[in-house]
């Protein structure tokens, strides 16, 4: 047995991931305060419907309190039926292709940020850009932030995304991989129509050279009608159902080192590459809700050991997951609810602080690494292989 009691957890990041820990700490007994980047007034762009999985399902009612799962639950929406697989001319060529585990549930990430987001109250701090941090020799980190404040804690998670500032000063030799693919997407409100496109877990437009990738957000239930009857007072703006659409840009194309940041931009390159294709499929990105058009380019980053300290790393910050893997969101849920095991366990005196830490790491390589290489293999299922990957 070891002394009883962990100080107050720094979080670095109020995302998916970040917030999902943040409640698991709560619900476990343990002082959390979540450290923000943006400054709250808006939405970050970062993709819109994901699908989650028992590992992100069983994390959220692992660690959420029961109004905030069932408002989860009525918001998600269904993830069955065929996963349907097209030319461009809309000619089905299959309807059995690979898709979410069963049971799965499709989610809003917007919306799922808000709920995790809104059963924090001031445990969360917006406008606090990481700097750097230390740690001491009394067993505390100290995280440093841009506008000269700072903040004081037992342990530092880094859940600061992809271009995680906690990684690069914990780990400043690991950088990001480039995949040489920049990827557009962008949501279209759902019509009868645009429903056809998608009747089941998802499709797939395969072109010359050109994968189209549509998904369904579906919502059980309005976001901002639902919220307001299960949780008074959270903040929920009203959300259409909607068809995701994802293009992978062809490498060679300049756009795919380009990545660019008009919307407009985006939406005309989609229309050029698939110029020919049906017309419901133009139709469909060219009726797109501009404020979610996006482009970016693609990495990932699979990550060794670090040496054991006061912080650590969860979900992208650690392992950068390909989005053709599917698995981000729910690797990095993962991570916090096993990341909150061992901090409690710790808190409860049964093992020592560094000691669950590095449990923590060992598991979340493991599982984090395996997610990076599944995303590469899926992507073989969106993208020809290259002239030289075929020697």
């Amino acid at each position: 047995m070891t002394e009883q009691g962990v100080g107050r957890v720094l979080v670095i990041g109020a995302g998916l991931g970040g917030l999902t820990l943040a409640h698991a700490l709560v619900r476990a007994g343990l002082d959390v305060h979540v450290y923000e980047a943006d400054d709250g007034s808006g939405e970050r762009f970062q993709g819109h419907r994901i699908g989650l999985a028992e590992p992100g399902l069983a994390a959220l009612r692992a660690s959420l309190p029961q109004r905030l799962h069932e408002l989860v639950e009525a918001t998600s929406g269904g993830l069955t039926g065929p996963g349907l697989l097209f030319d461009e001319q809309l000619t089905e060529l299959s309807r059995d292709l690979d898709g979410p585990q069963e049971g799965s549930r499709a989610v809003d990430r917007q919306v799922l940020r808000r709920i995790l987001r809104g059963g924090l109250g001031d445990r969360v701090t917006h406008g606090k850009r990481l700097r750097g941090f230390a740690e001491g020799a009394d067993g505390t980190v100290t995280a440093r932030f841009a506008d000269g404040t700072e903040a004081t804690g037992a342990v530092l998670v880094g859940a600061d995304g992809g271009n995680s500032v906690v990684r690069r000063h914990l780990v400043p030799e690991v950088g990001l991989v480039d995949s040489d693919l920049c990827g557009v997407m962008g949501r279209t409100t759902i019509t009868d129509r645009f429903l056809r496109l998608v009747p089941g877990r998802g499709t797939m437009v395969k072109g010359p050279g050109i994968t189209l990738m549509l998904g369904r957000m579906q919502f059980d239930r309005e976001p901002s009608a639902a919220a307001a009857e299960l949780v008074p007072g959270l903040d929920m703006p009203y959300r259409d159902s909607y068809v995701r659409w994802v293009l992978l840009v062809p490498p060679e194309h300049p756009a795919a080192t380009d990545p660019g940041s008009a919307r407009e931009d985006a939406r005309e390159l989609v229309l050029e590459l698939i110029e020919g294709w049906h017309p419901d499929l133009r139709d469909l990105v060219r009726s797109a809700d501009m404020s979610g058009v996006g482009r970016s380019k693609i990495y990932d980053r699979p990550m060794p050991p670090w040496p054991v300290g006061r912080v650590t790393l969860l979900g992208d910050a650690a392992h950068l997951t390909l989005a053709s893997g599917g698995n981000g969101a729910n690797t990095a849920m993962q991570d916090a609810v096993r990341l909150s095991a061992r901090l409690a366990e710790a808190h409860r005196g049964e093992r020592d602080l560094l000691s669950a830490l590095g449990a923590y790491q060992g598991d979340m390589l493991e599982r984090g690494n395996a997610a990076v290489r599944f995303g590469k293999e899926a992507l073989k299922r969106f993208v020809p292989p290259r002239p030289q990957e075929t020697r």
